[in-house]
């Protein structure tokens, strides 16, 4: 979808600024600097989905529950996932934790998606939200996959 010209582009985030450096383009358009950001927010989600909090927070704090304590998602390899129900509420956790670290998104929803095969052990799940850059929004589709031996998780592109 072009955009209009007399709208600039998205800014990338820093971090991705600062690891072009000098090679940073000027004249990008936005079409280019919208697919570069969706990208940019796939890499920031994938780390934050693979990345385990500090452990229990002390009681009382409430606060270290949105600090960077608790950032990520607890071990997948300590829980159960076999049953639907198990299954929604680390779902409703996937959410929660989204929402918590990811403030680029608005309207978000993560849903469970069937496997093609009952013998699939792998855990898929479906992220639409409404990714608001500087000047604009668009809304956004990211497929996940679990992996059941490492528990790691991926982003598909």
């Amino acid at each position: 979808m072009a955009r209009s010209p007399s709208v600039p582009p998205p800014r990338l985030p820093l971090f991705d600024r600062l690891l072009q450096g000098d090679s940073i383009e000027t004249d990008r358009n936005a079409d280019n600097a919208m697919r570069e950001l969706r990208e940019s927010v796939r890499r920031d989600l994938e780390m934050l989905l693979n990345t385990r909090p500090v452990g229990d927070l002390p009681a009382g704090f409430d606060e270290l529950s949105t600090s960077v304590l608790s950032y990520g998602l607890p071990e997948l390899q300590n829980q159960n996932l076999a049953t639907p129900a198990q299954q929604e509420g680390f779902r409703k956790k996937l959410e929660t934790v989204i929402r918590r670290f990811e403030p680029r998104f608005r309207e978000l929803s993560v849903e469970l998606v069937s496997g093609d095969s009952t013998l699939d052990r792998t855990l898929r799940f479906r992220m639409r939200a409404v990714l608001q850059a500087d000047t604009t929004s668009e809304a956004v589709v990211y497929d996940t996959v679990v992996d059941p031996a490492t528990g790691g998780m991926r982003i598909l592109t």
